[in-house]
């Protein structure tokens, strides 16, 4: 419901499984009633200060709970990264177990009327803002020199009651220069009286191993994920990669982001584990959205189905980002004119080099004549172990094995999309797609089922399947991962296996340097985003009366 406003003869296979089995939380979920509504907002941008900014967008969530709950009985709304307040100018201090009355003000009065809603609602509430940090007298970091504080990209959890029961500090900052990083990353962990225990991680730290897998571990039903996403192709659009998670760790995903179509920030969804999502969308053209998964006694309406073509041609304006590490790929042009059936291995690297990778690719297409006066994709195989910077802000290591759609024969023109979608044409239909490659089993290392179509949303994970195979190869123990397509697609933009060797990123991997670039998203958000239009300069005590 939604409202208005993922080699050799020696080698012995020992043990097989499929990542796509039953739930395994299911005895949590099959009996489960209640409604968690996730929220894509776009944040009021203007020209008026900080703190009326804040107190805009907090009177903003307060309308936008206020229409869920004319929608149903609500148990959880989750709002998404950076979009209450995002700089240590209006930064709060926070202290778990303050509650938040129609009298007591548990964080700060600009943002009293998200709490206080919750409390008249009775519902959980989560919400993300910069929170400040008394700092040591010893303490030598530069904020703490400045300022006397730490500043942290912080998510809050509220609970029906309006008191605060947790807190997570966002680990891997996306540059966030004017904000500091944790000693430590936390694993939070929310325990819910509906019966779901959640953990909880933001944005970026959902491409790395702490916290986010190593929350998996803590025993939680589900994840919370606020985010403000810069979409990137052909690997890390937002849906694309809130789905990725969710099926190759089986877990449920809740994800709730930022919306601003001109840098490319929007995506929402709920992701049943490796049963694929029940809910996703992007506001592509732009606005505040939210979505609700309900649940009554473990029965929940299935993703509607969705209209390639139309969400496709949406999408027409929405900014997305290119991977420049394509460039370094390598590659061999899917030759679509002279057969339909097609095998073949790819590797990138050498034998000696440890991050060496080949990838066998199995392929049955249907052709037909293109039209010339429309524009058509040519396909790429593409093999890549290697690091890559992500926006300048971090180096990492990333395994590539798939196929993916290019504006023509050159690399050069991979990751990029055609800009008018009404001038497009699909020629090729692919009837079946396997791709598989074997990597080293190691916690350290992680793999995804990765697929992109023309409306910038992945394949429906039920119409795939990822599968995983132990191998002993030579006394190492390696992973054979296998994707394929379980129903024939024609509006196919990437369609592989993306992973990540956390045991590969270089040390002091963040890329930050003084000029311009990545500086993250707090700050690039506010700097690139559009005018709203609505000035609002008024005093908490307007904002009481108003809910009362």
């Amino acid at each position: 419901m939604s409202g208005e406003s993922s080699k050799g003869s020696d080698k012995m296979f020992f043990i097989i499984f499929s990542i796509l089995v039953t739930f395994s939380q299911a005895s949590v979920w099959d009996n489960l009633t209640a409604s968690i509504a996730v929220v894509e907002y776009q944040p009021v941008y203007n020209n008026v200060t900080s703190r009326d900014k804040v107190i805009a967008n907090s009177v903003n969530y307060m309308t936008q709970m206020y229409e869920i709950r004319d929608k149903t009985k609500i148990d959880m709304i989750i709002f998404p990264e950076a979009t209450l307040g995002n700089n240590p100018e209006t930064a709060v201090e926070i202290e778990i177990g303050a509650s938040c009355t129609t009298t007591t003000i548990c964080v700060d009065a600009q943002i009293h009327a998200v709490p206080y809603t919750a409390l008249m609602f009775q519902t959980y509430v989560v919400v993300n803002l910069v929170e400040k940090s008394k700092c040591d007298e010893s303490d030598e970091s530069q904020n703490c020199k400045d300022y006397g504080f730490h500043f942290y990209n912080t998510d809050v959890v509220f609970d029906r009651s309006g008191t605060i029961i947790n807190k997570y500090r966002k680990y891997n900052l996306f540059g966030e220069r004017e904000l500091d990083q944790p000693e430590q990353p936390d694993q939070v962990i929310i325990k819910t009286d509906f019966g779901v225990t959640f953990g909880i991680f933001t944005c970026f730290d959902i491409l790395f191993k702490s916290p986010a897998q190593d929350l998996l571990n803590q025993g939680v039903d589900a994840v919370i994920f606020p985010t403000m996403w810069f979409s990137e192709i052909p690997f890390l659009t937002a849906i694309q990669t809130q789905q990725m998670w969710a099926q190759t760790h089986n877990v449920t995903l809740f994800a709730a982001g930022a919306n601003n179509p001109a840098v490319g920030s929007g995506g929402s969804g709920v992701y049943r584990g490796a049963t694929g999502a029940v809910i996703r969308d992007v506001i592509a053209e732009g606005g505040t959205q939210f979505f609700i998964y309900e649940s009554k006694n473990g029965e929940v309406a299935p993703l509607p189905s969705e209209d390639t073509d139309s969400l496709a041609k949406q999408m027409d304006g929405f900014y997305l980002k290119r991977d420049p590490s394509i460039d370094d790929y390598s590659s061999q042009i899917l030759n679509t004119s002279a057969t339909t059936d097609f095998q073949t291995e790819l590797c990138h690297g050498n034998e000696t080099n440890e991050s060496q990778i080949c990838c066998n690719f199995t392929i049955k297409m249907s052709v037909v004549k293109p039209e010339t006066d429309l524009n058509f994709y040519t396909y790429h195989l593409v093999a890549y172990s290697g690091v890559r910077s992500y926006d300048g802000v971090y180096n990492g290591s990333i395994d590539v094995c798939a196929v993916i759609a290019c504006l023509n024969s050159s690399l050069s023109s991979c990751g990029e999309r055609f800009s008018k979608y009404e001038e497009v044409q699909w020629p090729v239909t692919f009837e079946e797609i396997l791709v598989k490659a074997n990597f080293e089993k190691t916690d350290n290392r992680t793999q995804y089922p990765n697929s992109l179509l023309s409306s910038i949303r992945p394949i429906d994970a039920s119409k795939t399947v990822w599968n995983a195979v132990n191998v002993e190869d030579t006394g190492t123990n390696l992973i054979e991962r296998s994707f394929s397509i379980a129903e024939s697609q024609n509006r196919l933009l990437t369609f592989g296996i993306y992973g990540r060797n956390f045991d590969l990123d270089p040390a002091n991997s963040n890329d930050d340097d003084d000029d311009d670039d990545g500086k993250g998203f707090a700050t690039s958000i506010m700097i690139s985003g559009y005018t709203h239009g609505i000035m609002l300069s008024f005093s908490f005590l307007l904002v009481v009366v108003t809910l009362k």
